[in-house]
């Protein structure tokens, strides 16, 4: 019988969805004793097709995504459990980046929230959670928010960072950067 993987990923955008696997990584985290890891990755795709991701606009995405970093860090260390790594990623493929990151750190199981919508609004926006599914050479587990906002809350007090209203850098691009725990 496989045992449980050791290590975790969470892929995070800092969405709503995020969050539910966020939640749903650290309780399975603090369940099984595994590590818990974090890539938050960003879209270097330009808003206007023709167009190119200015020096300034990659700048502004990777000042946002450290600021979602820094919440998530403080979210797990609320629960008791230390991100052993953190990473910010900015990738014209998400789902690629996801992956890299998670063969890198020898990751058993990934973690990623799934968007709601129907074929339109996935055909429009792309369905990474089934590319990852796809792609990713670990174990994949896709949250819905409804799924994990159902579910029993496996510690007492208020959900970190409930009722914040966090509102980050404004919007821009730039290249990866790391933070080791």
């Amino acid at each position: 019988m496989p045992s449980f993987p050791t290590a975790i990923l969470v892929a995070d955008d800092g969405s709503a969805e995020s969050d539910s696997a966020l939640e749903a990584a650290l309780e399975l985290a603090r369940a099984t004793a595994s590590s818990l890891s974090l890539v938050h990755v960003r879209s270097l795709y330009p808003a206007v097709v023709g167009t190119t991701v200015t020096p300034e606009q990659a700048r502004r995405l990777r000042e946002q995504g450290e600021y979602v970093v820094q919440r998530r860090v403080v979210e797990a260390s609320e629960w008791g459990i230390p991100l052993e790594h953190v990473e910010v990623r900015l990738s014209r493929r998400i789902e690629s980046a996801i992956t890299d990151t998670a063969r890198r750190l020898g990751i058993g199981l990934l973690v990623v929230g799934a968007r709601g919508g129907g074929a339109t609004q996935r055909h429009v926006l792309g369905d990474i959670s089934r590319r990852l599914v796809r792609e990713a050479h670990c174990s994949v587990l896709v949250v819905h928010a409804a799924q994990a906002q159902s579910g029993p809350r496996t510690r007492s007090g208020p959900s970190p960072l409930e009722g914040e209203t966090a509102k980050g850098p404004e919007s821009s691009e730039s290249d990866s950067t790391e933070q080791h725990r």
